[in-house]
């Protein structure tokens, strides 16, 4: 590993890292007022570590986690112990040593288990359209 992909990755921990510490927070202060603080600024950190480092394949997991918080302002109906689930996963993600797809998948369907929507923008189909149009 050379100087720069070193100096790459310590910034990419560092991100991490305070994305980590808003996480306690919001698992400390939920439902609370100040948490409000936190979440916009644990959102404003995912969305750098995303500008800075798309490819990174712990970006995926905290985007999804970004999207399940954002859509909606949902940040607001997940409590303390989602918060900290959270917070273990991401943690343990950034201490493996190479992070597989496999261990991506997993790590999204952990945040999934634990009660996150991490695909809210889905798109809903409407069948109760008038069928009989289409068949003349």
């Amino acid at each position: 590993m050379n100087i720069s992909q070193t100096v790459l990755e310590n910034s990419r921990v560092e991100i991490t890292k305070a994305i980590l510490v808003d996480l306690q927070k919001l698992s400390s202060y939920s439902g609370e007022p100040i948490a409000a603080v936190y979440a916009d600024n644990l959102l404003r950190t995912m969305r750098k570590l995303r500008d800075k480092y798309i490819h990174d394949p712990c970006t995926e997991v905290v985007m999804a986690l970004h999207d399940a918080l954002a859509y909606s302002n949902r940040w607001i109906d997940y409590n303390a112990s989602q918060y900290q689930g959270a917070y273990d996963l991401l943690a343990s993600l950034v201490n493996q040593e190479t992070i597989t797809n496999l261990s991506v998948e997993d790590s999204i369907l952990t945040l999934e288990d634990l009660g996150f929507e991490t695909l809210p923008f889905g798109v809903k189909l409407d069948d109760s359209q008038d069928r009989d149009s289409d068949e003349e």
